[in-house]
């Protein structure tokens, strides 16, 4: 990324007296925040819509179900390469063809719906391109952020876009309940395509000058870089336990991520409308979390804000599949879990993140970050398969709560690190 490499790219001149005091006058930020907004509301419709058009015009079983959510994971393993096209190319076009892309993609669902010729490969196939498309746009966003504002608003932006990530899952979990049950679920897709449109024009408007990276005669290729930020993970004894309670985490999670509306709509008996309702329970939780994330740091210490919310989290996931009963209490339980999740994600998200860029050098900010990210989801494909072929097996009840029990590992991972014991912020450390 260009943190990683100040060397290759000149910093636009812009005189200071040219920033806006605050981002909401910011009209190169609100281009971005609004083209972001409205991607993340079409995006949180695509949740609830997309597993429906799997399981019910489809025919979907738990191990179909697994494969699918296999498949749509294994991009994650191009986080890697990603952060170096970003590092090489300009940000703003990489996000624009992203965006773009995928409009493109779930357009042709759509087509193949009304042509009656959508199948379980295609929309596999096609998922595997969207989420490929999504891991280059993540990365190269991420990128242009400090480039569009400035160091001294880059929280501020961060927290703004976090804002309408919470704000959207809410409004978008909502709005698809309601499509879902009146269209076709892949007749849904269809706000999805115009919302990234949407973005793709927002980011085109954006009109400050961003410089082309040139190749510096002393950076080091491709492998050798990976390499080092994957050396500089393993090594840190503060980022590799988070590293590994994360691959943990993302390997048992993503596998009730997949079943969970198969688990619904089969295993409970609930309308798909409540699918929606349910994953948008999370939203106010995170909303609050995102709040309370800086205050937690301050109250209790970085490394326990990380480690606290982990523990509280992942015990949630129990209810999940404990959950039984009438109709109100299975709502309950559910919607606990997902509010649990919601509220903790954030705070120990965002104490992770401050803890691996206070352990980290300057110059090896974008690799460890992209190398953390890269080894973390990598498990969530095989995850995803394993625990779709499990629930064919012996059941979505005994396999959800195996993975429950699986996400208590990264709770002790952390428990015998420096983690909870770190309260100030890091400094980094020769390896």
């Amino acid at each position: 990324m260009a943190s990683d490499t100040p060397t290759t790219e000149t910093p636009a001149p812009a005189p200071a007296v040219e920033e806006p005091a605050s981002l909401w006058k910011h009209r190169e930020f609100l281009k971005l925040w609004l083209g972001y907004t409205t991607s993340q509301f079409g995006s949180q419709i695509t949740v609830v819509a997309m597993p429906l058009v799997a399981i019910v015009i489809l025919g979907a079983d738990e191990a179909a179900v697994g494969t699918l959510g296999a498949v749509g994971r294994l991009p994650f393993l191009l986080f890697l390469f990603a952060g170096f096209w970003a590092d090489r190319f300009r940000k703003r076009p990489t996000m624009i063809a992203a965006d773009v892309g995928r409009a493109l993609l779930l357009l042709l669902i759509v087509v193949m719906y009304l042509t009656d010729t959508l199948t379980l490969f295609w929309l596999g196939t096609i998922s595997f391109f969207s989420v490929a498309l999504f891991v280059f746009f993540e990365v190269a966003n991420m990128s242009h952020l400090p480039f569009l504002v400035g160091r001294e608003h880059l929280g501020d932006g961060n927290a703004k876009l976090q804002l309408s990530t919470s704000v959207s899952r809410i409004a978008g979990n909502s709005a698809g309940s309601a499509l879902v049950s009146t269209f076709a679920a892949a007749l849904v897709l269809v706000v999805d395509v115009v919302t990234f449109l949407v973005s793709a024009i927002s980011c085109a408007l954006i009109r400050k000058p961003e410089p082309v990276p040139t190749p510096g005669e002393d950076r080091p290729g491709v492998f050798s870089s990976i390499a080092e930020g994957l050396r500089w993970v393993w090594r840190d004894p503060l980022i590799r336990p988070g590293v590994i309670a994360a691959g943990f985490y993302m390997f048992f999670y993503t596998g009730i991520e997949v079943l969970l509306p198969l688990w619904m709509v089969q295993g409970l008996g609930l309308s798909p409308y409540w699918l929606g309702i349910l994953l948008a329970v999370g939203a106010p939780g995170a909303i609050l979390g995102s709040l309370l994330a800086t205050r937690s740091m301050k109250w209790i210490g970085i490394g326990p804000a990380f480690f606290w919310p982990t523990v509280v989290g992942n015990l949630s996931l129990f209810l999940i599949g404990l959950a039984t009963g009438p109709t109100w209490l299975l709502l309950v339980m559910i919607g606990a879990a997902q509010f649990l999740l919601g509220i903790t994600g954030p705070i120990a998200m965002v104490a992770s993140a401050t803890l691996r860029m206070g352990a980290t050098p300057q110059h090896l900010q974008g690799r460890v970050m992209a190398s953390q990210r890269a080894v973390a989801l990598s498990l969530a494909p095989l995850g995803a398969l394993l625990t779709g072929l499990l629930a064919a097996g012996i059941g979505m009840r005994t396999t959800l709560l195996i993975c429950a029990a699986g996400a208590v590992i990264p709770i002790f991972v952390l428990a015998l690190s420096p983690i909870p014991k770190t309260k100030g912020m890091p400094e980094p450390q020769e390896h």
